[in-house]
């Protein structure tokens, strides 16, 4: 079927191109009419009135790009990167000043789902995750890459900070994490690139659901200002991901999304 993809999708080219092209789809602050935006970069820790823009529009071309994404991310970064779902503010689960602030973005976006974390690949979610039997690894492995979020019980590798902080717990009555591997080769490509999952939630978008919403309607909740990079492949429509509680059985679909639900089994 066309939404399930290979586990272990090929690398992309990392060869640069010879020159950048420019274009606006993020609605950002705006000053005296014209749309703000500087191709800057920054320290992570002080991000400025408008956040790095990284531009890709072609995975067969752009995927060294990425390099400056991570980069980013390993220094302290929160930004903005495409998944196969929507855009999402990252930042990396080992990154205790990013965590907060990504809590502190999440209540600003309205957001009201719990935080969740993409991972590379199923090594990587093992790495994090416990309670997978052969049943649960087969399905894993037949859905992802792909529009899902897993539930399953977080081992000792996910930050206390994050379980026990009052966002999470709020959702999460036990310590449990929500998983993801998206399937978008920029994202795939950037988690290549780290040795740590990325936390991640929700981008708010504009009223007409085209363009990322790089600013509210007062200017103090404004979350452009408060990243420092965005990694922009055009515009995209927010979906949903199907949300599945791997930890009671029989499995429980807790929100029906883009992956089709027929293929969740508990064997």
């Amino acid at each position: 079927p066309a939404f399930l993809a290979s586990p272990n999708p090929a690398p992309l080219p990392t060869s640069r191109p010879a020159a950048l092209s420019s274009r606006l789809p993020l609605a950002c602050p705006r000053r005296g009419g014209a749309a703000v935006v500087q191709m800057r970069a920054r320290a992570p820790s002080a991000p400025s009135s408008a956040p790095e823009m990284i531009e890709v529009s072609d995975p067969a071309h752009d995927a060294w790009k990425v390099g400056r994404v991570a980069e980013l991310l390993r220094g302290g970064a929160v930004g903005v990167v495409p998944t196969d779902t929507s855009y999402a503010f990252v930042t990396s689960v080992k990154n205790k000043a990013g965590v907060e602030r990504m809590y502190a973005l999440k209540s600003t976006a309205g957001a009201k789902k719990p935080l969740s974390i993409l991972c590379r690949d199923l090594a990587m979610v093992q790495r994090f995750t416990f309670g997978i039997d052969k049943g649960i690894f087969k399905m894993l492995k037949a859905t992802l890459p792909g529009p899902y979020t897993f539930i399953l019980p977080a081992t000792t590798e996910v930050p206390r900070q994050m379980l026990e902080h009052k966002g999470h717990k709020k959702v999460w009555k036990r310590k449990e994490i929500g998983i993801r591997i998206p399937n978008d080769p920029y994202c795939a490509a950037i988690l290549a690139e780290l040795d740590e999952p990325l936390l991640c939630s929700s981008v708010p978008e504009s009223e007409d659901s085209t363009v990322l919403a790089c600013h509210a309607p007062d200017a103090g909740g404004s979350w452009c200002g408060r990243v420092e990079f965005v990694l922009d492949a055009g515009e995209r429509r927010t979906k949903l991901s199907t949300v599945v509680n791997l930890t009671v059985r029989p499995f429980e679909v807790l929100r029906v999304g883009e992956g089709p639900v027929d293929i969740i089994e508990d064997e």
